[in-house]
This record gives structure tokens, sequence and C-alpha cells, in this order.
């Protein structure tokens, strides 16, 4: 049996697998205003959708309304039109999957293909034997030439 040996505290050996690297604060500091600005623009986005589904009419979405010169009704038929295509596209989908499901149901075609032996790859003639051995025995290889020969295709 083994002696155990020394093991280092979990504290250090945590500290080991942390990788630090060198920030650039510029980088840093564009990708955060990119994300924030993206983050107020997705909110605003849904702050004018639900002031116009819900009939709220607050100022700042009726300006919006306003500059893009619509409706509440617009909105809301923009709205429908959304998730009537959204439902079209699921149900397509989820019918499909159910045809695929009855049609196939019996049908095993997921085999994984058998393993390829030594004389497999010899029957290819693109490699010489010579070469299929050094490359099945040595862990590094370097070849003058590629071992691997062109064959044209009939």
């Amino acid at each position: 049996m083994d002696k155990s040996r020394q093991r280092k505290p979990q504290k250090k050996l945590n500290v080991s697998f942390i990788k630090h690297s060198k920030l650039v604060w510029y980088n840093e500091l564009i990708v955060w205003t990119l994300t924030v600005l993206v983050w107020i623009y997705c909110l605003t986005v849904l702050y004018y959708f639900v002031d116009s589904i819900f009939n709220i009419n607050h100022e700042y979405a009726t300006l919006f309304r306003t500059f893009f010169n619509m409706n509440i009704n617009e909105v809301r038929d923009f709205i429908i039109l959304a998730v009537v295509i959204f439902l079209g596209i699921f149900s397509i989908t989820f019918m499909w999957s159910y045809y695929n499901k009855i049609r196939y149901r019996n049908k095993y075609r997921r085999t994984y293909p058998k393993m390829t032996t030594k004389e497999d790859l010899l029957e290819l003639n693109i490699l010489d034997e010579k070469d299929y051995e050094q490359l099945q025995n040595e862990k590094v290889i370097v070849f003058e030439k590629n071992p691997i020969k062109l064959v044209e295709r009939k």
C-alpha cells in the first residue's frame, strides 16, 4: 500500500487553479459602456411595448410613439402579428416533429461506425505500411515529406 503524500492546503490548491490575466482598462470601459447602453435600449423597448399593451400612456412612451409616428393600435397590431408569426412557426415545427416521430418511429438509423482496422486503412492506398506502423507506435514524429499519398479519384 502506498503511503499518503503531503498535500497542499485547500486554499493554496484553489488559488493555483486561478489564472490571472492583464486586463486593459480602456477595453473594459468600452465593453462595460456598450453593455450598459444595450441594457438601457432593451429596457426602453420593453417599457414602450408594455406601455402600449396595457394602455398606460406615460409621457416617455407617448414621446416615442410621436417620434415614430405610431399610435397604440399600430403597436398592438405589430405585437399581435409577431405573436401570430411565432405561433405559426412553432406549430409548423411541432407538426413536422410529430410527423417525423410517426413516420420514422421503428427505423433505427443511428448506428455507430465500426472500428477501422489496419487492413481497412491500408486498402485505401493512401498510406504505406511502414508509415502506418510509425504513426501507431511513436509519440512524436517528424516527417520529411507528407506520408499521405495523393490518389486520383475515378
